[in-house]
């Protein structure tokens, strides 16, 4: 009988520790379940912006001195998230090449939101004949906002580049009275001689010919000259 009632005392001490076992796993699972959830609240709460900087010149080729070119400055939030405290600089237009007539070339923004845009715009005017580089606009943001208790610091900024554009040619203003010459010279020539160099060339070619007619008409008459004294010496013998 003493075996027996130890061997049900065994069987519920097993009975006993497989309950408690199985009740710290549900209480596990369901700590583990609770992680989970605010590692994802967290997550959408951390959604970061994907930024874009597109700048555009307008007119986009044939650049003359003094005449105005438009830069626009287009900031794209891609999302999901909102982009805070965005700053935006062009300084591509120094004051030796270029005077800025209207706007002006940075500007910033307190905040976008996933899936806006901004677009802002300035002009300026080449002041002499060059070549320059059109380097990329910079852009500086804060992916997310600084608590009361923060300051916002270059630490914290991201810096994103626009598109990059290339050279540009600055040639000097146009002569409308030349343009005109030159499009009755194309008309006259059946468009054989297209620019002012070509006239250049026909012009020195024309001289050389005239200059050749010139010296066989001026040897002919010298010949006909020395024809006519050798006669008169004839006849006075």
């Amino acid at each position: 009988a003493t075996g027996w009632t130890s061997h049900l005392g065994r069987g519920t001490m097993v009975r006993s520790l497989y309950k408690m076992l199985l009740l710290a796993a549900v209480l596990l699972a369901a700590h583990a379940d609770e992680d989970i959830e605010v590692e994802e609240v967290e997550g959408a709460e951390r959604q970061l912006p994907s930024m874009l900087l597109y700048k555009k010149l307008t007119p986009s080729a044939d650049f003359t001195v003094m005449s105005p070119i438009n830069v626009t400055l287009t900031v794209f939030n891609k999302g999901p998230g909102k982009a805070h405290q965005i700053i935006v600089a062009d300084d591509n237009w120094k004051s030796d090449k270029f005077i800025v007539v209207a706007g002006d070339n940075n500007f910033t923004l307190e905040y976008l939101e996933a899936g806006d845009s901004y677009s802002h715009d300035f002009t300026v005017k080449p002041i002499r004949k060059l070549y320059h580089r059109v380097r990329p606009a910079k852009m500086l943001y804060v992916l997310s906002p600084p608590s009361d208790a923060e300051t916002l610091s270059l630490d914290g900024l991201t810096t994103h580049l626009s598109n990059s554009i290339g050279e540009m040619r600055v040639t000097p203003p146009k002569d409308n009275l030349e343009e005109n010459l030159l499009l009755v010279g194309r008309v006259l020539t059946l468009n054989v001689i297209q620019t002012k160099s070509g006239w250049t060339v026909a012009a020195v070619l024309a001289l050389i010919a005239i200059g050749a007619q010139l010296y066989f008409v001026g040897s002919t008459v010298m010949q006909k000259r020395r024809h006519l004294r050798a006669l008169e010496d004839i006849k006075k013998l």
